[in-house]
């Protein structure tokens, strides 16, 4: 589907080539969701998309149940960290 998408037909335009209903700026919004959902915060998407505002970032930033609970897991591995390091001392 990308390859025929993305290449023009012969004698038209790429513009024309979309389907319809197609969104281009459903690629964007997918690309800056997948980043946040890989753990990216709103302020590095902001710099990436060339967003004014973090505002702006943050509707890309859609947390799943699954990407909150992995925040929590990596919370308490660094809070058990700091623990043993200052039980250590």
């Amino acid at each position: 589907m990308h390859t025929k998408v993305c290449l023009p037909r012969k004698g038209k335009s790429r513009k024309n080539h979309f389907p319809s209903d197609f969104v281009r700026h459903s690629l964007r919004h997918t690309a800056l969701t997948r980043l946040g959902e890989a753990g990216a915060d709103a302020f590095t998407i902001m710099k990436l998309a060339g967003h004014s505002s973090v505002t702006v970032s943050q509707r890309y930033v859609h947390p799943t149940g699954e990407t909150v609970q992995l925040t929590f897991d990596r919370l308490e591995a660094l809070n058990n960290r700091a623990l043993e390091a200052t039980s250590g001392q």
